[in-house]
């Protein structure tokens, strides 16, 4: 039986062009994270035990990166948005193989809420980043 394999899933920014979406390379990992909150259900009738039903999503994108460089408008885009002061939402598209425009499986407007860089001795630099929603999903078919 086949597999999903992490290699097929990539992760794009959209560049300064509207509409145009550019592979940040030197991408490792992609975790998507969806959480729902609880709503507490419970009442007097139910007991010792509370009862619960799930309430909104929140959805982060966790991501690690060796970078590879020059990559002016995946890369190099990704920190100079991180690092704006005000923040700007950004649009983000996760492609599926062979990542041409209308692989697209998710896309959403996303804040680029942690960017941190680690400089370590003898090895790559390595960069992570976790983005959260700014709206919900335009395109949401991650399997």
């Amino acid at each position: 039986m086949p597999k999903l394999l992490g290699n097929n899933y990539r992760l794009y920014i959209e560049s300064a062009t509207a509409g145009t979406y550019n592979e940040i390379r030197g991408q490792q990992t992609l975790r998507v994270s969806r959480q729902a909150a609880v709503i507490d259900t419970s009442t007097k009738d139910d007991g010792n035990y509370g009862t619960q039903a799930p309430g909104q999503r929140s959805l982060t994108i966790d991501c690690e990166f060796l970078p590879n460089l020059p990559d002016t408008n995946g890369y190099g885009r990704l920190e100079t948005r991180a690092n704006a002061n005000p923040q700007v939402a950004t649009n983000f598209q996760i492609r599926k193989a062979p990542y041409a425009t209308g692989d697209s499986v998710f896309q959403a407007s996303m804040w680029i809420g942690n960017f941190d860089t680690d400089y370590p001795r003898n090895e790559a630099v390595k960069c992570t980043c976790q983005l959260t929603l700014e709206s919900a999903p335009t395109t949401d078919a991650l399997s």
